[in-house]
């Protein structure tokens, strides 16, 4: 027994031996397992950007190598589809071997040196380029080439070639580039010459004709047949009959006749309409419902029995039913809808089966897209969290805090079944959009002061998601040269202590050369008497009849220096009603105005004290806003209510103490959305804004003491656009609307408004709206700046502009007074303005 116990371990122990020098071996082989990564090179790069793979491989730098990270960024690597060919290889950093650099050995793919199209007679080489995704310079791209063909394609069917046939071929270049050349059998144009129906004894052909998207070759019409257009408009037929009673309206078949006709080949569609009968609404039956009564279904039925039925509308119906369910987070259940037609009667009623099946939970929100944002920025604007009860409702509020990030361009939910039954995975895909402003240049300066030269340079960095963290940073060098110049630098911190909370600090510091009125002639005035009038005029009646504006050579000059430091927060909740904001801020600051003792005298008493000296000028203020609008620098529904209160002068030694209390409200609604395009919508929004802002006394304070500069004035710019000769009636109160028909020209990017103004400001302090101790009337329609017009306004936040032509009028004893205009002819003014968001 020994003896073979001898043997056995004789026998394995050369085994074993061998197997633990394998095993040796290949631990010896993957020395790199588990060690840190230091750095990612690449060789072979000629055309791909370096920054373009720096930014994909850089978050893989300092993480430690395993098989799964490798494969991984290989696969990001091929997902571009850049390379022909990706050699890795894995090299020590150290001799200590604790760091790894990774190599990838390249070959690239071709680069496109030139774009050409042939037999293309019927569309221009510049339209044929706009429809593809692909540029000169760009790596070839087998998939992209396949959508520019498909593209190109699409192209021409919309223009009425219906049997276009497109194909593409490589040829190589001398410089290893590629030209791509596209290969266009056009074949036939069809335009549609006639469109007529058959069988509608209801509806005449004109009426039936304006529901079409398909039209007939005109002056302003190319006639152009699109299938895809055909199956839409058999649709809208079928639907214009339906919503007016006739359920059983179907279009049964569209003839088309080719007639060949010198100028081409033109096509007769015949629409054969078989109408049906006229249906009324007999009611709306449930079966099934526990959770909601008959009762609570039943009032979200608007449709009425006895009414002509509109299936439209009774869709809409049904719908606030599944909304209902939808919106309170039973989104599993069975909700089946069965007409039921009495062809006696000419009636239809629907029964409505419902299973009702518990409610569901968010097991998970995922993000996807978001390469720059930090997860954790996004997940703190969406109101809900796992375990949460799913909410249409909080969805929605989501997307709109999201888009007001002004970070996405796209953002599309999703949701997906969870681990079990009951649970479901909420999915945001995102698209990111530039986040970084560089401005350099020179620029509309956006200043309302007349007597500012309007041209400025302008050099600006902004960043409002800086390093992805939600926070916004920015600095600014404004100047003129000739009289105004202003630095700044700003910070906003928009989650503190991970609550709504904001944080927000800037510093800046400003110059300006002004012009204001004097007082150098007798008589003198050293307070702010009523009846006092500047140099230039000959009475107080006089000094408002020219709207308290001299010429030129009774004002005088002098030089404004400003430096403030300001700090704001602000706290914010979500209610039913929209987001409540309450903020405050402080502003610390020396101003210094200098001008010429021996040779001026201002007329505003506080311009005149304490020339050519730093004093404090600091405030403080608070708001409160209540925003239920969805995107608030573009709206198209919604309202916002908004109040700022200000105290200026907070020691003795400033020289201004007043009061400033500002009011707005804004409504916003969508008047009509009609699909023209995929891609684009025939839209308008109304628009209704009205402000109200106020200057008081401080407590303890005989009178607001003010500069001029700062009252309250129509500006013609921002408030009462056109009226520009206003800005010198300076003011107590100011009462500002507009209201406006916004049309978007291109989603995103510039809008075409008609707009309707008035303002107004009251220049005594005390008696706004009633009569004065005299028995006067102070503010009155007469105080009123109106305009009217319309013109372009730019919506990306980066190009805040609008160019509007504005007409203006007032109204003096009940009747209309039209004013003159710069342009000649129809008298409107050229009215170049910002686009203010709150």
């Amino acid at each position: 027994m020994k003896f073979r116990i001898f043997i056995f371990l004789l026998l394995i122990t050369p085994i074993l031996s061998f197997s633990q020098e394998i095993d040796n071996s290949q631990a010896a082989d993957e020395w790199y397992q588990g060690k840190s990564i230091r750095d990612i090179v690449f060789t072979g790069l000629n055309n791909i950007p370096q920054s373009e793979i720096d930014g994909l491989m850089n978050p893989y730098k300092g993480r430690i190598f395993t098989d799964n990270i490798f494969l991984e960024m290989q696969g990001k690597l091929y997902a571009l589809e850049y390379f022909e060919k990706i050699e890795p290889s894995i090299h020590r950093y150290t001799s200590s071997g604790n760091e790894v650099i990774i190599r990838f050995t390249v070959v690239e793919r071709p680069v496109i040196g030139r774009i050409n199209f042939t037999g293309n007679s019927g569309l221009r080489r510049a339209e044929l380029l706009d429809v593809i995704n692909i540029k000169n310079g760009d790596v070839y791209n087998q998939v992209k080439v396949r959508n520019a063909v498909e593209a190109i394609k699409n192209k021409y069917i919309e223009k009425g070639y219906p049997n276009v046939v497109v194909t593409s071929a490589e040829t190589t270049a001398r410089n290893s580039s590629i030209t791509l050349v596209f290969q266009i059998t056009e074949n036939e144009k069809l335009s549609i010459s006639k469109i007529e129906f058959q069988g509608n004894k209801r509806f005449k052909d004109n009426v039936l004709r304006s529901q079409l998207s398909l039209k007939t070759k005109s002056l302003l019409n190319d006639g152009a047949f699109q299938e895809a257009k055909l199956i839409t408009d058999k649709e809208a037929i079928t639907k214009y009959y339906r919503d007016r009673g006739y359920i059983d309206a179907v279009v049964k078949d569209v003839t088309r006749n080719v007639v060949e006709g010198s100028k081409g080949t033109n096509l007769h569609l015949v629409f054969m309409i078989e109408e049906g009968n006229e249906f009324r609404f007999s009611g709306v039956t449930f079966e099934g419902n526990i959770i909601f009564t008959t009762e609570q279904l039943s009032r979200l039925i608007i449709s009425k029995k006895g009414e002509i039925v509109n299936m439209t509308k009774l869709e809409n119906d049904l719908q606030r039913v599944a909304d209902l369910y939808f919106e309170n987070g039973y989104i599993f259940n069975s909700i089946t809808r069965a007409p039921e037609k009495n062809y006696q009667t000419n009636e239809i009623s629907i029964h409505v089966a419902i299973i009702e099946r518990s409610r569901a939970y968010i097991e998970n929100i995922v993000i996807i897209g978001n390469n720059k944002t930090k997860e954790y920025v996004i997940m703190r604007e969406i109101p809900m969290e796992p375990g949460d009860v799913f909410s249409k409702v909080k969805i929605m509020d989501a997307m709109r805090n999201l888009y007001n990030l002004q970070y996405f361009s796209m953002i599309i939910p999703d949701t997906l079944p969870g681990s079990s039954e009951n649970l479901m995975e909420l999915v945001f895909t995102v698209e990111e959009q530039p986040t970084t402003d560089v401005q350099l240049g020179i620029t509309f300066s956006g200043s309302a002061d007349p007597d500012t030269f309007p041209i400025s340079g302008l050099l600006k960095w902004n960043d409002r998601n800086i390093a992805g963290t939600g926070n916004e940073l920015g600095a600014e060098l404004n100047s003129s040269v000739i009289d105004t110049t202003s630095v700044s630098l700003n910070y906003l911190h928009r989650w503190a202590f991970g609550l709504p909370l904001s944080l927000g600090a800037d510093l800046s510091v400003n110059y300006s050369k002004r012009f204001e009125t004097m007082d150098n002639q007798p008589p003198f005035f050293n307070t702010n008497t009523d009846k006092a009038y500047p140099d230039g005029f000959s009475s107080y009646e006089d000094y408002i009849d020219k709207a308290r504006t001299p010429t030129r050579d009774y004002l005088m000059s002098y030089e404004q220096w400003y430096i403030s430091l300001g700090l704001s927060t602000g706290y914010r909740w979500s209610t039913f009603l929209g987001i409540f904001g309450i903020s405050g801020g402080t502003r610390f600051g020396i101003i210094q105005n200098s001008y010429n003792a021996d040779l001026f005298r201002p007329f505003d008493p506080a311009l005149r004290d304490g020339n050519n000296t730093w004093t404090p000028k600091n405030s403080f203020w608070i708001s409160l806003s209540l925003d239920q609008r969805d995107i608030f620098y573009d709206p198209s529904r919604g309202y916002y209510l908004f109040n700022r209160m200000g105290f200026y002068g907070l020691l003795k030694e400033e020289r201004e103490h007043y009061i400033r209390n500002d009011s707005k409200a804004q409504y916003f609604f969508t008047i009509f959305n009609i699909p023209v395009t995929e891609k684009w919508s025939f839209k308008s929004v109304f628009g209704y804004h009205v402000g109200l802002s106020t200057i008081f006394r401080q407590p303890g304070k005989e009178e607001p003491v003010i500069q001029n500069v700062n009252k309250l004035a129509v500006d013609g710019m921002f408030i009462g656009r056109g009226w520009s000769s206003e800005f010198r009636n300076k003011g107590h109160l100011l009462l500002d609307s507009w209201v406006e028909l916004r049309f978007p020209l291109v989603r995103g990017i510039l809008a075409f408004d008609l707009f309707f103004d008035s303002a107004g400001v009251e220049t005594e302090e005390g008696y706004y709206f009633g009569k004065n101790s005299e028995g006067d009337s102070n503010f009155t329609i007469e105080n009123m700046r109106f305009s009217y017009g319309g013109g372009l306004r730019f919506t990306m936040p980066q190009f805040p502009i609008r160019l509007s032509l504005a007409k203006r009028f007032r109204i003096i004893d009940n009747e209309i007074q039209w004013q003159k205009g710069a342009i000649p002819g129809i008298d409107m003014d050229i009215v170049m303005s910002f686009v203010l968001s709150y």
